[in-house]
């Protein structure tokens, strides 16, 4: 079984690299089915990020992020579950790939990640 330090070692495929990032962030299922549990990023690119959550995400899910970047400004994702890693109890971990954010929201979502440097809290 690949561990989290594993991952890291393999070739970087993604299109933007990612920061280390704890951005509060909640989410729900597409199509919605009941209230998103509190969760958070660990890392985060405008591409994609990887995700802490209370409930095991399904790889393939579709799923919508609202991320609350430090200054309180909302950013609406789509995205994909790309991969989960398995734990045995929360949180999980589940990679995703954003397949919508605005223009806009891209934009607030770049300066919030430019303005947080190498601070995640």
């Amino acid at each position: 079984m690949l561990q989290r330090n594993d991952l890291r070692t393999k070739t970087e495929r993604r299109v933007s690299p990612r920061k280390p990032v704890r951005f509060q962030i909640k989410y729900f299922y597409l199509p919605p089915d009941a209230d998103p549990p509190p969760t958070r990023t660990i890392d985060l690119s405008t591409e994609g990020a990887l995700i802490e959550t209370l409930d095991p995400l399904q790889q393939g899910a579709s799923v919508a992020f609202f991320i609350v970047t430090p200054d309180r400004q909302v950013v609406d994702v789509r995205a994909r579950v790309v991969h989960t890693e398995p734990a045995s109890y929360p949180p999980y971990h589940a990679g995703v790939l954003f397949t919508h954010v605005s223009p806009a929201d891209r934009a607030v979502l770049e300066r919030a990640i430019e303005n947080t440097g190498s601070n995640p809290n």
